[in-house]
């Protein structure tokens, strides 16, 4: 039997659509739920859509759940980990049938439940420092300025303070020095407040805060000491706790210095598969994650600075060898052989759609592998590549 898939995204990011393309074609049969507003409902990558409402998200979630009866639940952003999190929550305190199947569904595509606060939240991340192979900067949650001064006496500056919940470096702030804390410390309380939501309604048409159940101070803050060197990624298949496959990447560019990667280049990334492969081991996780790392070329280390307990935006990349991750994920559920659905890993600078800006006079027209997906055009169209916009295949494969 075809496993399917069931993909869930909040946003109107393009990784649903990259997954669906993906995992369409290592033999998937694909259901997705996003926004009403996102391409996906027009792709022809998906068998199956469902309509995610900001205002009721929690039940539109699980009705879309109940309709598709997936095999495997991807989630593509953190808002839809978290609701994944309370759905085995309350469903693990019934009894009834189909409580108990979405219980078991979603420890086989997530992992268990004792894993779900340490992928959750960064205060955890200091307590897998133990484990083989992982290396992780000092790390600790932080509730009061004082707090905070305190930490900095003993641990040194600089450092950054990060925001659970968030994703593509928009609640990062460094302390460079002493004076910075109370300020620093107090600008991360406005992120925190409510109005940081009324700003991302306006601005972003994201009102879903505004209907959660969960208060805007909810979310939980750390410091974690500032490491220098180059910035890397890596992703992974994983399969109650033995990764199947992964993707590595370094960053060449970004759009900021926490902000999100315009530009890779694809790696074995032995140091960061190793520590993948330990904490998805000790964790026993299951279907995609993330792991962010800076390759501290002085220590010689790659030192983890961020778990994301989900699909990134290089987890429909080719892997570097062996199988790309969906193709994994599909042979595990169907008991196949590993095949390999991807095309093969590029070489070279690979400009990521759709965060790369399009500059003519960027050398990346020429240099890089541009990653579209030109199999999807409601998605190119989506977020502004019109027909004399896209680079043709064959003329940007680096």
């Amino acid at each position: 039997m075809t496993p399917r898939v069931l993909l869930a995204q909040s946003t109107l990011s393009p990784n649903i659509g990259r997954l669906a393309i993906a995992f369409q074609r290592a033999g998937f049969a694909v259901d997705a739920v996003a926004p009403a507003g996102h391409p996906i409902h027009r792709m022809r990558s998906p068998d199956r859509t469902f309509i995610y409402r900001p205002t009721s998200a929690y039940v539109s979630f699980r009705e879309a759940i109940d309709a598709s009866r997936p095999e495997l639940l991807v989630p593509c952003d953190d808002r839809i980990v978290g609701h994944l999190h309370r759905l085995h929550e309350a469903s693990a305190q019934s009894k009834d049938v189909d409580s108990v199947a979405l219980a078991a569904l979603i420890e086989s595509s997530l992992g268990p439940p004792a894993s779900y606060d340490v992928v959750a939240h960064r205060r955890f991340l200091a307590s897998l420092a133990r484990l083989p192979d992982v290396h992780v900067p000092q790390t600790d949650p932080v509730e009061t300025i004082q707090q905070l001064k305190n930490w900095a006496r003993q641990h040194g500056l600089p450092a950054v303070l990060k925001l659970d919940g968030s994703s593509g470096g928009r609640d990062v702030i460094l302390i460079r020095e002493a004076s910075q804390i109370a300020s620093r410390f107090l600008r991360m309380g406005i992120h925190k407040s409510a109005l940081q939501r009324v700003k991302a309604a306006v601005f972003n048409g994201d009102v879903e805060p505004f209907f959660s159940p969960q208060p805007f101070s909810a979310a939980g803050v750390s410091v974690q000491s500032y490491v220098a060197g180059r910035l890397a990624n890596c992703a992974i298949a994983c399969w109650r706790g033995e990764v199947l496959a992964s993707v590595a990447v370094e960053v060449t560019r970004s759009r900021s210095a926490f902000g999100l990667a315009t530009a890779v280049r694809q790696v074995g990334g032995d140091a960061m598969v190793a520590a993948a492969r330990s904490i998805a081991r000790h964790l026993q996780l299951s279907g995609l994650c993330g792991f962010d790392f800076v390759l501290d070329d002085d220590a010689k280390q790659a030192k983890l600075i961020e778990i994301n307990p989900r699909a990134t935006q290089i987890s429909h990349f080719p892997a570097y060898e062996g199988p790309d991750l969906a193709t994994a994920l599909f042979d595990a559920l169907s008991g196949g052989t590993v095949g390999n659905s991807a095309k093969r890993a590029p070489h070279g600078e690979v400009a990521l759609f759709p965060h790369w800006q399009r500059d003519p006079k960027s050398e990346l027209l020429s240099t890089a592998f541009h990653d579209l997906p030109y199999e999807e055009p409601e998605l190119l169209r989506f977020f502004g590549y019109e027909s004399e916009m896209i680079i043709k295949p064959g003329l940007s494969q680096g």
